[in-house]
């Protein structure tokens, strides 16, 4: 299982291994011939996944249950309680981090500090690491707002203007004995969407977070996230309008991020929040129609550029089902007729906005999906260190 050049914490897990531990995933207790027989793998095979997968304590066997044709089955599952994923999330200066278990339950508490500015939340961060790495860290997760640099291990913000913030020291921390995966932080909830709501595989899913003066969105593509040129947000809150609104922070106006806040619905009489307006739904809210419908259409605009199987909608806002209700409308409304057919859409109540133990789910989402990312770790070679 472990790799050459690997500590104790770290491991390397073949497909066969990782399609049974999706298995177990999904369906809680399986044994060896429940595996044999739903992924046609020979049971010799079978067994020395499973071998490999109880030395490295991933997978726990559980009491043995009757079998009427002879033999008690052994259970397996998923072992909760000896391995652990750590998941480190930055917001500009913020920066925090998690340990959970590898059914993704919470370890403990979050740890986070408020920095200066980024760069000391880099080095804020990789002192926590260094209190929370064991060697029963079986991964650890990393996701930035912005834009990241993959090749060098660095995120910059959208902001114009802004430097780009190396996250090398957090690399160094961890070492190279340890999968890092890094990613935006909308593709860390996607990761966890995914995993939580046991997604097809081959499905195509556009994930909106939406909330208040903030909009981004990731692409799964059966399965897998689209990076594009650039791995980002993809930048949905920057779709424009002729708008009067004020200034975004990418240095134009008229963005729907700008719209669908708070200062643009109070230009239109009334003193409430975006939530609160959008709690009453008051149909005769000039302001939050206006918003909702500039919303509407750019999301519709994506589902009927990008054709997926399904949009899901993950905001607190989701508390709200007459909010929901008029959305779900809203887009529709706009859809092509063959993609309105067929689209599902769901809303997911999930808070949008910094979170480590969102970003935990992308080392999860490495164990337990092949080639949803690639994994890096370890610290850079000089050479990629000197062009950075």
């Amino acid at each position: 299982m472990r790799s050459k050049g690997q500590g104790k914490g770290g491991f390397e897990i073949n497909m066969r291994q990782r399609t049974a531990l999706r298995l177990l995933w999904r369906a809680g207790r399986l044994s060896r011939s429940d595996l044999h027989e739903k992924t046609g793998v020979n049971p010799n095979a079978i067994g020395t996944d499973i071998i490999g997968l109880l030395k490295e304590e991933i997978v726990r066997e559980c009491q043995p249950s009757p079998d009427r044709r002879g033999r008690p089955r052994v259970p397996l599952e998923i072992d909760a309680g000896r391995r652990q994923v750590l998941g480190l999330a930055m917001s500009g200066p913020h920066v925090e981090v998690a340990r959970l278990n590898l059914r993704g339950d919470l370890i403990g508490k979050v740890v986070g500090i408020d920095a200066a500015d980024p760069e000391q939340a880099v080095a804020e961060g990789r002192k926590i690491l260094a209190s929370m790495l064991t060697d029963r860290v079986l991964g650890v997760g990393l996701s930035t707002t912005g834009f990241i640099n993959q090749e060098v291990h660095s995120f910059r913000s959208t902001l114009p203007g802004r430097p780009e913030i190396s996250l090398q020291p957090l690399y160094e921390e961890i070492g190279g004995a340890i999968p890092i995966t890094l990613e935006n932080n909308m593709h860390a909830l996607a990761a966890r969407w995914m995993l939580t709501h046991e997604a097809e595989s081959d499905e195509d899913v556009l994930l909106v977070g939406l909330d208040d003066g903030q909009l981004g969105a990731a692409i799964l593509v059966e399965g897998r996230p689209n990076k594009g040129s650039e791995s980002g947000s993809n930048e949905l809150g920057h779709t424009r309008f002729f708008v009067e609104t004020e200034t975004c922070y990418c240095g134009h106006s008229g963005c729907i991020e700008r719209i669908f806040s708070t200062p643009y619905v109070q230009r239109f009489g009334g003193a409430g929040t975006l939530y609160e307006r959008a709690a009453l739904m008051d149909p005769a809210d000039a302001g939050l129609m206006s918003a909702l419908d500039h919303l509407g259409m750019s999301i519709s605009n994506a589902v009927n550029f990008l054709r997926p199987h399904r949009l899901v909608v993950t905001s607190e806002l989701g508390r709200y089902p007459a909010f929901t209700d008029y959305l779900k409308t809203l887009v529709q409304r706009r859809l092509l007729t063959e993609l309105a057919q067929h689209l599902r859409i769901d809303f997911w109540h999930q808070p949008t906005t910094r979170s480590a133990e969102t970003a935990g789910w992308l080392a999860l989402a490495t164990i337990y999906r092949e080639g949803w990312t690639r994994p890096t770790g370890g610290p850079l070679p000089r050479t990629a260190l000197a062009g950075a």
